[in-house]
């Protein structure tokens, strides 16, 4: 799941997903939506239930009354706040659950985008590789020194170390 996640559109936060998610089985091919309800009830509990609570004990006991309590009472349920915020950010992806995929249920894959994405970037970038290879116009040369083929952009011979003999001597191959 934590490719998905990378990929997978998030909505302001970045703490919920965005749309009708699905994925398709990497081992057998099943096509899987994504729900996200254990996820969403987490996200109530982290920051429901501490703010809830904030306010209650902030009506309860006000804090201009002196007492160090409120204030102790109050800077806890902040740091449960924060923390249940990091540990919400950190399990969210880990509190998704799958299931099949019902007959006429439209679910975007953003796995398969992403992977059409790379393999378009991967073929351009092998395109910009092969027009700027130093082998191009390049002929395969062969070592007057041991006779050992030699690629054209190699200027010393892979096998012997000997330098290239230049232009005009050593047997160009053609290649």
């Amino acid at each position: 799941m934590g490719d998905f996640w990378e990929v997978a559109p998030k909505q302001s936060r970045g703490t919920s997903l965005s749309g009708v998610l699905g994925i398709v089985c990497p081992a057998c091919g099943v096509k899987l939506r994504v729900l996200q309800g254990r996820a969403q009830l987490s996200y109530v509990l982290v920051f429901g239930v501490p703010f809830a609570l904030f306010f209650l004990v902030g009506q309860a006991i006000p804090l201009n009354s002196g007492t160090p309590s409120a204030k102790i009472a109050l800077l806890c349920l902040g740091a449960i706040y924060i923390g249940g915020f990091i540990l919400q950010q950190h399990y969210f992806p880990r509190l998704l659950q799958l299931r099949y995929l019902r007959d006429g249920e439209i679910v975007d894959y953003p796995l398969a985008r992403a992977a059409e994405e790379r393999a378009a970037e991967d073929q351009f970038f092998e395109e910009q590789r092969e027009m700027q290879s130093p082998d191009v116009g390049k002929p395969a040369w062969t070592c007057a020194s041991c006779g050992e083929e030699n690629p054209g952009n190699f200027e010393v011979c892979w096998k012997c170390q000997a330098a290239r003999a230049g232009a005009d001597s050593g047997k160009d191959t053609g290649k």
